[in-house]
């Protein structure tokens, strides 16, 4: 069948909806178009990008009429960078589209038609929300129209352009990072840049720094910087350390990774701490968490509260049940059902968080925790023994990656059959996916479905959806 429209194509069109992952969506005649960077309502005109069966890819070449949705990015990077690309649109616009595709997602890919998703809990701050920022260095800054041409074109510090790995725009703060990230940075910049320290070429391999990460405990105040580097050379550093802590006494924690891999992780192979302790300390409703920098936490702490009582909620704990916590990273959501369960058992394949899970813990005097290195995309297939001598789940919490659950991780939580599955999710697709799957033999309902946008400005949306067992 010939398709309506060819690659390089010049049309105009009438952006109709927002699909997920935050992308403009068009119909010409009845052939789906999407268009990056294009906001419901507008009437724009399009250069046709890629050409598929079921739909095309198009780019904006001029915006005929605006959106009645549009607003001003307050961030002066907003049209190159990737992060936040919803910041030209209304906070209350942004959270309907968002409502809109996590109902879609349910109903069209996953097939439960009738579902009932409650409505979205919004954010308490939608700037200087994020807890962590990771930021890159390159030796090719992205050079936008008008651009500050006195800075050098081969030193970055900033964030990653859109589909254009290997450079990244050098920015001076990041309006959802902490405010000390417009102290932080450009001293850390022009440290390097004063000492000619290299940038990560991530092409060939080489240089010498690559990524600058800064964690906050929002209610503590504590501050981590982690320096990842390419070699281990953590005496280059420790000048830059001392003066980072002269300007900002809230400093808690600088420490330095040592990453050669080629990829482009912050996980290293070796960590020196430079200034202070190895983690910082942070608070949930009245728990005190230790974060070390491997450490997965949500990135944004006041909404992690609200999150954490949703599951609660949801869950309904009693006191004579057990809960298992997949993919438990330090350990929070697992201390914070603790006082309502008998027993709760954390799965996580990341040694540095199973060690925070024990001493936050051991901090907070919750004896009924039991948190364990597991892998659970590896070891479920081959080693999974270890599971059968616990005592057997009454409630499943499951806090995946991106990417999901693995088949052989789904095979086995029907297996255990626990009364009540609560599956937490940033990326509703996969976690739709994975429903389908844990529903197939009609052993599970869903019950509720409750969307917390836990990341203003993005297309991200967390998901929590409890499945009972009939």
């Amino acid at each position: 069948m010939e398709k309506p429209l060819h690659k390089h194509q010049e049309v105009t069109l009438n952006i109709e909806d927002l699909a997920f992952g935050g992308v403009g969506l068009a119909r010409y005649n009845s052939y789906i178009v999407f268009v990056k960077k294009s906001l419901p309502g507008q009437k724009i005109k399009a250069r046709i990008a890629k050409v598929k069966a079921n739909y095309a890819e198009a780019k904006i070449l001029e915006i005929l009429e605006q959106s009645p949705f549009y607003q001003k990015a307050p961030c002066p990077d907003f049209d190159y960078c990737g992060g936040c690309t919803l910041q030209n649109l209304a906070y209350d616009t942004q959270i309907k589209f968002l409502y809109s595709q996590v109902q879609q997602l349910y109903e069209h890919l996953g097939g439960f038609n009738p579902i009932t998703v409650l409505p979205v809990i919004c954010a308490d701050s939608i700037f200087r929300y994020r807890n962590k920022m990771e930021f890159a260095f390159s030796n090719k800054r992205w050079l936008s129209r008008n651009d500050d041409l006195h800075r050098p074109v081969d030193f970055a510090l900033g964030l990653r352009t859109p589909n254009n790995y290997d450079k990244a725009i050098d920015i001076d703060d990041c309006l959802i990072a902490p405010p000390e990230t417009a102290t932080i940075i450009p001293l850390v910049r022009n440290y390097a840049r004063d000492r000619r320290l290299t940038p990560y070429d991530s092409q060939n391999h080489t240089g010498y720094l690559r990524h600058l990460v800064i964690r906050k405990g929002i209610m503590t105040d504590q501050i981590m910087i982690n320096i990842v580097t390419a070699d281990n050379t953590p005496e280059i550093l420790r000048p830059l350390a001392e003066l980072l802590t002269k300007q900002m006494p809230n400093i808690s924690s600088i420490v330095n990774t040592v990453s050669q891999n080629v990829s482009g992780t912050t996980q290293g192979e070796i960590t020196h701490l430079l200034v202070g302790q190895a983690f910082i300390i942070e608070k949930i409703g009245d728990l005190k968490l230790k974060i070390s920098p491997e450490s997965f936490f949500q990135t944004n702490t006041q909404m992690a509260y609200r999150l954490y009582e949703v599951i609660r909620q949801l869950a309904q704990p009693e006191p004579q049940q057990v809960i298992w916590d997949l993919y438990c990273g330090t350990g929070s959501i697992a201390l914070h059902l603790a006082r309502y369960c008998h027993a709760i058992f954390g799965f996580e394949v990341v040694e540095a968080s199973v060690a925070n899970a024990q001493e936050n813990a051991r901090m907070n005097n919750i004896s009924n925790t039991t948190f364990i290195t597991f892998d659970l995309v590896k070891q479920i297939r081959t080693d999974s023994d270890v599971l059968v001598h616990l005592p057997s789940p009454d409630i499943l919490i499951v806090d995946p990656p991106r990417s999901g659950l693995n088949s052989h991780l789904i095979t086995k939580m029907l297996e255990f059959r626990p009364l009540r599955i609560v599956y937490v999710s940033c990326n509703p697709a996969t976690q739709v996916r994975d429903l389908k799957e844990l529903t197939t033999d009609d052993s599970y309902r869903i019950t509720a479905v409750q969307p917390l946008d836990l990341f203003p400005h993005t297309p991200h949306i967390e998901v929590v959806t409890v499945l009972e067992r009939d």
